[in-house]
């Protein structure tokens, strides 16, 4: 038990305490500390908060021990992510992922998926509201551009008016595939 001790000290772990009962081990009416948690000094730099409970013990003679680590709030908070199906319909969005998720990071692990994900994330936010804006807005836009097309092209039936009208009509036909996608 004194070499127990002595290489708790030397290797400067500590006792985090805990909760519940103060026995993890009963056997013949004899009742002992066997199970416990040790931490080492840095263990607070990775951990905010620790908890150890001696859980009951139900079906053996040991308790089982739950330790409960909370990490820092690392989370940005916002909103999560919706990837969206019409992405996928414009061309620039593959690039657009390709060229974020590829910038280096500096780290490794899941440390650097963090980042990764993170980053696009923030990417693809930024360029939804840029190239998408929001979307019943801009076809309901392009549903008056066609409308007042149309108008042009009865009034002057010219080949630049037509081109016109079938060129709003295919954005706006690109619009509502867009909806669509949005929808599901």
């Amino acid at each position: 038990m004194v070499d127990f001790v002595e290489t708790i000290e030397d290797c400067r772990l500590l006792d985090p305490g805990f909760d519940g009962s103060p026995y993890t081990w009963a056997k013949n009416g004899l009742l002992e500390r066997l199970d416990r948690i040790l931490v080492s000094d840095a263990w607070p730099l990775v951990f905010e908060a620790t908890r150890v409970t001696n859980l009951p013990r139900v079906s053996s003679d040991h308790g089982p021990v739950l330790a409960r680590c909370r990490g820092p709030n690392r989370h940005s908070g916002g909103k999560v992510l919706r990837f969206q199906h019409m992405w996928i319909r414009h061309e620039s969005f593959l690039d657009l992922v390709h060229d974020t998720w590829t910038q280096p990071t500096d780290a490794v692990g899941l440390l650097n998926l963090q980042i990764k994900l993170a980053r696009t994330k923030k990417t693809l936010n930024q360029w939804n509201l840029e190239v998408f804006g929001n979307i019943h807005a801009n076809l309901k836009e392009m549903e008056d551009k066609v409308a007042m097309a149309q108008c042009e092209l009865v009034s002057n039936p010219s080949v630049e008016n037509r081109a016109l009208v079938n060129k709003l009509i295919a954005n706006y036909i690109l619009l509502l595939k867009m909806e669509e996608d949005y929808w599901h």
